[in-house]
């Protein structure tokens, strides 16, 4: 059985530190000190969910239209970064510095300085949003969205493959909705285009074992959904109890380790559904916290 040990830490390192941004942000906004989130103001609506559909819809449709797919996923992934950062920055500065940080930090994301800068923008959009969208539902709905949407995960990547399609186009645009994770530690400081360039070749069948492509390494991606979908089921808890959020967020680590090692002892390397295991663990360390607290 194949390990990936350091790839796996990569992982772990990228997806805990998002997790703990998440529950921290969260933790802050739920005492009601800062004023984005109390007395109900932002609450998660039936409405909400069909207003999500469409706007994921329109992705799709989008990918398939070349010509305006590069602009628009570019703006999407910017606008994301943008609103998380700015969540997460205010819980530490003050208004106007929060927006101001926000903006200058998203200005060196869309420069596409490095794949390291890349990640910490992902870390920081998927951190920010996750927490305020968390803190919105409530546990029981929490629950059913991860559910559900572990079930389409299956069926968009395996059946359906527009999944696959979806990520592919992303991709050759250049804006990756998730974590691009390196073979080796310096992969970190690698261009975000040449790691996108090499990943498209490689999923066009040019490229099929690792190996050096110019300066960069082969690279994998981690999506924004396997991370962000459980990180919002933990933040539900937050209200509840801060304990219970952590534990069940320390599980789907747990199931990060399960879904790294289905990738690699794949027989034939090919996209898989990362959130079904990640999401497994998720609601099982939800249901041992339930017993331990």
């Amino acid at each position: 059985m194949k390990l990936g040990f350091s790839l796996f830490i990569k992982e772990v390192i990228l997806f805990g530190l998002t997790l703990t941004l998440g529950l921290y942000t969260a933790y802050q906004y739920s005492l009601g000190t800062i004023d984005i989130i109390q007395d109900g103001v932002v609450r998660f609506t039936f409405t909400d969910l069909v207003v999500l559909l469409i706007l994921f819809s329109a992705i799709f449709f989008i990918s398939r239209h070349k010509r305006i797919a590069r602009f628009s996923f570019r703006f999407f992934l910017i606008l994301i970064v943008f609103s998380g950062t700015q969540v997460v920055l205010g819980t530490l500065l003050s208004s106007p510095w929060d927006l101001a940080v926000a903006v200058l930090f998203t200005l060196i994301f869309s420069l596409g300085v490095n794949v390291l800068v890349h990640n910490l923008g992902i870390i920081f959009g998927i951190g920010g949003i996750a927490a305020v969208f968390g803190l919105s539902i409530s546990v029981e709905f929490g629950l059913i969205l991860l559910v559900t949407l572990s079930l389409y995960d299956i069926i968009a990547v395996y059946v359906t493959k527009h999944m696959v399609t979806l990520a592919r186009s992303m991709v050759e645009n250049g804006a990756v909705f998730g974590f691009l994770i390196p073979l080796e530690f310096r992969g970190f400081f690698y261009g975000k285009e040449q790691a996108t360039e090499f990943l498209g070749r490689l999923k066009h069948g040019q490229e099929t074992t690792p190996r050096k492509a110019g300066i960069g390494e082969n690279f994998m991606i981690l999506g924004s959904g396997d991370i962000g979908l459980p990180l919002i089921f933990a933040v539900s808890l937050v209200n509840v109890s801060l304990t219970l959020a952590i534990i069940t967020a320390a599980f789907s680590l747990l199931g990060l380790f399960v879904t790294h090692l289905l990738f690699l002892n794949q027989e034939k390397r090919r996209a898989m559904a990362a959130l079904p295991p990640i999401a497994t663990l998720t609601i099982i360390g939800y249901l041992v916290s339930l017993l331990v607290i």
